[in-house]
């Protein structure tokens, strides 16, 4: 059983699939695999510098992520086109670790799971949420953004209804932890029962 773990910048996708992990499924991080298929010499690097300018690199040859993320988020073209560029080399990605996997529960956990090239490998996907101030002080604390900058990220992404109506199941993440944990607990009975 493969699902996804979707959700805007902080609503706590990451504390949902750690908690998921866990209690005994394998979490596959599309953020992190990002990370990886965008490194310093990556053929994705070089298309998004052909996309988006040589401004986005250091000094060093890596990626400014900060650079990247204040230009692909200034408007939803640039952003559709980061996506179109990065997603193809996570799916890839992606695809090679699920076929490696040994678990009977494999969670694709990913920002922008619907409408992407990943959205066709899960059979259900899950969407965390939380009200939109306690996103905006996730986002500020986490990664050292404004204010402005982090109702930006979420300016950028889609609302509360659009995940609603592609997504199987509804985990809120605005509570306490014991209630998260509780709510996880039910949905992973449900996944290993799907």
């Amino acid at each position: 059983m493969i699902f996804g773990i979707t959700g805007g910048s902080g609503c706590g996708k990451t504390t949902v699939s750690n908690m998921l992990a866990r209690l005994g499924a394998e979490i596959i991080d599309t953020d992190k695999i990002s990370r990886e298929v965008t490194g310093k010499g990556s053929e994705c690097l070089r298309e998004l510098a052909d996309a988006f300018g040589n401004e986005i690199l250091l000094p060093s040859g890596e990626l400014n992520r900060h650079y990247l993320a204040s230009v692909a988020f200034a408007d939803k073209e640039k952003t559709a086109l980061l996506s179109r560029i990065t997603h193809k080399y996570i799916k890839s990605e992606t695809l090679r670790r699920i076929e490696l996997s040994k678990s009977e529960l494999i969670g694709i956990d990913g920002a922008v799971i619907i409408g992407s090239p990943v959205e066709g490998l899960c059979e259900k996907i899950v969407y965390v949420t939380a009200r939109r101030e306690t996103r905006i002080e996730r986002i500020m604390a986490r990664d050292g953004l404004t204010r402005e900058e982090a109702e930006k990220r979420i300016g950028a992404q889609p609302d509360d209804e659009f995940y609603i109506k592609h997504c199987d199941y509804v985990i809120d993440n605005s509570s306490d932890t014991d209630a998260l944990e509780k709510s996880v607990a039910e949905l992973y009975d449900k996944l290993k029962g799907a």
